[in-house]
């Protein structure tokens, strides 16, 4: 029975591995991403394109005067991957490490949740080179959005989390006993 688990096991990885690499897309997804300049004067969506290739997810902005923000994150270094209502919270939330990493300045928490029918949203939260933890933001292109979730759970291994955020509630149980 063991070696028949064993067996069972050892296909499932390197098929997953073949799927990873077949699943590979030739042109990159369309986008924009977050741009954060190095003073935290500016934190605006630039268009932008984002590959994923070989286990790692590239993000190029197109203009040449963002591509200072180019960044190359490891699919081993996510952390987490949000959408919807829960990356809204996450960006929102005094105390998450999202708004702390991305929003120094508070004011600018609506500029850059300001909803789009065109896009998805998806805020990564990924361990940098050094260890740290830090955070960016994607809106790819509805139409593109259900293949760039596969491609992104394939080489991260994190399921994209939907769900809303959870709120701190007293719940009334009655008198004591």
């Amino acid at each position: 029975m063991n070696k028949l688990l064993f067996s069972f096991l050892a296909i499932a990885y390197v098929a997953n591995n073949l799927l990873a690499s077949a699943v590979a897309r030739e042109k990159p997804y369309e986008g924009k991403c977050l741009y954060i300049d190095k003073q935290e004067q500016e934190q605006k969506f630039k268009s932008c394109q984002v590959n994923i290739q070989q286990k790692n997810l590239a993000i190029n902005f197109e203009k040449e005067k963002y591509q200072d923000n180019n960044k190359t994150v490891s699919g081993k270094r996510v952390l987490e991957i949000a959408s919807g209502e829960y990356a809204k919270k996450l960006l929102s939330d005094t105390g998450s490490i999202v708004s702390g990493i991305l929003l120094a300045p508070v004011n600018l928490v609506g500029k850059i949740f300001v909803p789009d029918r065109d896009y998805q949203q998806y805020v990564i939260e990924y361990k940098d080179t050094k260890g740290k933890k830090t955070a960016t933001v994607l809106n790819i292109n509805r139409s593109d959005a259900p293949e760039f979730q596969q491609e992104l759970t394939l080489i991260t291994g994190k399921l994209i989390t939907f769900r809303p955020g959870q709120t701190n509630t007293t719940i009334d149980i009655g008198p004591d006993f």
